[in-house]
């Protein structure tokens, strides 16, 4: 007698199969049994692992279980984990399409993205359930429809612009045995050999998310895109050094905005739990050597962190009664804050003040864009500050002083630090320093006894209230002198 498969479609309801009159299961990973050449066999409605060879193209026709959603982001998986539950965020392996600023939907990410599905496996929730993109192997190189993704029979995990077309990125583990591949109910893409050994994995190669499992090993980086738009590297990242879990923008030198400090230990790594960011001092410790606590996931739902180009490290969480995406919880807690104190908040040259931004006078500073004051300022006459540009700094350069703000680089990233001088003598160092942009004057009660910060770049500054901060910030910016203009 042939089997006849009812499969409920809802998104409240565990899977149900009917094989004639009897109810088989109703379980997360259900499956219904299907008569074949007079044997049984079971057929899962997911189906999270591949063996080698296996290709698979950036096409609907090549990859039918795809999704436009309503925004106009496309999912077109290769492989898909179902959620334990059996319906609600899953992980799925393909191309995935979401940053795009026009219409149709053409520069895709190879990866790995929490998608929503229903009971049958299918990728639904096309409104608010809009693809989030964890990893990916291409976020600097996005390729067209047509591309292809495959794992070689010499064991190489590898994307080309089209087939047979050129190499966009590679695994690197070619002639490494690997006999499949599989996304893991964590997320985790793995490659694997005959033994079931993991060759690779994506939870090594972090992009700018973190998922509840993964660690930031000592060396790595997560690292912002570029902007809501841009996939590219921008330049906040986040890594774990042998002191402290710190984050910065990327410059000459890096600036750091955010300091979590620890007993030094070399190697150390951080690791995202169910509850907590732990750093840790090596494989194998239980006692973490500085914990972040963090809201618990909740079951049957997922739970990820991402850095931003922003500057902010969120917690973002799957609510099934919003039916969308959350952010719950900002990781990286600075002082002061009042939504001032991250390095972007109001673009180079911008100053923040009770969230608003400005720019350091009128005189010598214009807005990037008069009607979002958040773009950032540039100076009226840009500044040289290139130490081939001229040997006499003192004369070309003058300083904007602007008291009660200070700046988010602190005294260990700085250009240069000096301490223990007057207002004065930190004035005349910018001035004569050609690779000076701006220094800090930060002082207590003695104006003449202070520290003196260099920096090589100007990023957002934000006012500041001594009584709150318990100390005086002078922010002197360096300009070009009027005589100079002309």
């Amino acid at each position: 007698m042939a089997c006849v498969r009812v499969v409920i479609v809802a998104e409240e309801l565990a899977r149900v199969a009917l094989c004639g009159n009897n109810i088989v299961g109703a379980v997360a990973l259900c499956c219904c049994l299907l008569l074949e050449g007079g044997g049984v066999r079971a057929q899962p409605f997911d189906y999270p692992t591949a063996s080698v060879p296996a290709t698979w193209a950036n096409t609907d026709a090549s990859l039918p279980h795809h999704v436009v959603y309503a925004d106009g982001s496309v999912a077109r998986a290769a492989l898909l984990r179902l959620n334990p539950a059996g319906y609600g965020p899953s992980f799925a392996f393909g191309f995935f399409c979401t940053n795009h600023r026009t219409a149709p939907c053409s520069d895709f990410l190879l990866g790995v993205a929490v998608v929503y599905c229903n009971s049958g496996a299918l990728m639904t929730s096309v409104t608010s359930g809009i693809p989030q993109v964890v990893w990916s192997a291409n976020r600097g190189s996005p390729v067209g429809a047509g591309a292809v993704a495959e794992i070689t029979a010499e064991g190489d995990l590898v994307l080309r612009s089209s087939p047979g077309g050129k190499v966009v990125w590679s695994a690197g583990t070619k002639g490494r045995s690997v006999a499949g591949a599989r996304i893991g109910s964590d997320g985790n893409l793995v490659l694997f050999d005959g033994t079931n050994r993991t060759v690779w994995q994506s939870f090594d190669h972090p992009t700018d998310a973190l998922l509840v499992g993964q660690s930031l090993q000592h060396g790595a980086r997560l690292t912002a895109n570029t902007s809501t738009s841009d996939w590219r590297n921008g330049r906040i990242y986040l890594a774990v050094q042998d002191d402290s879990l710190s984050a910065y923008v990327n410059g000459k030198p890096p600036q750091r905005y955010y300091h979590l400090g620890f007993e030094k230990a070399p190697g150390a790594y951080a690791t995202y739990s169910n509850g907590s960011l732990a750093v840790f001092a090596k494989p194998g410790d239980t006692t973490p050597l500085t914990p972040i606590q963090l809201p618990t996931v909740g079951a049957g739902t997922v739970q990820y962190m991402r850095l931003e180009h922003d500057g902010h490290l969120r917690l973002y969480e799957w609510r099934s009664n919003a039916q969308g995406w959350a952010p719950v919880f900002d990781v990286l807690r600075l002082f002061p804050d009042d939504g001032c104190s991250y390095p972007t908040v109001c673009g180079a040259y911008g100053v923040c003040t009770d969230a608003q931004c400005s720019c350091p006078d009128a005189a010598n500073f214009r807005p990037v864009d008069f009607r979002r004051p958040n773009r950032g300022c540039v100076p009226a006459a840009t500044p040289a500050t290139s130490c081939s540009s001229s040997r006499r700094q003192g004369t070309q350069h003058r300083l904007v002083s602007l008291r009660n703000t200070g700046y988010f680089n602190d005294h260990g990233t700085s250009m240069r630090a000096v301490e223990r001088v007057s207002e004065e003598a930190c004035k005349k160092a910018c001035l004569d320093d050609c690779a000076c942009a701006a220094a800090q004057f930060y002082y207590g009660p003695d104006a003449g006894d202070g520290f003196c910060y260099l920096q090589s770049e100007v990023l957002s500054m934000q006012t500041l209230q001594p009584e709150v901060v318990h100390y005086n910030s002078t922010m002197h910016i360096k300009v070009q002198a009027k005589s100079a203009r002309s």
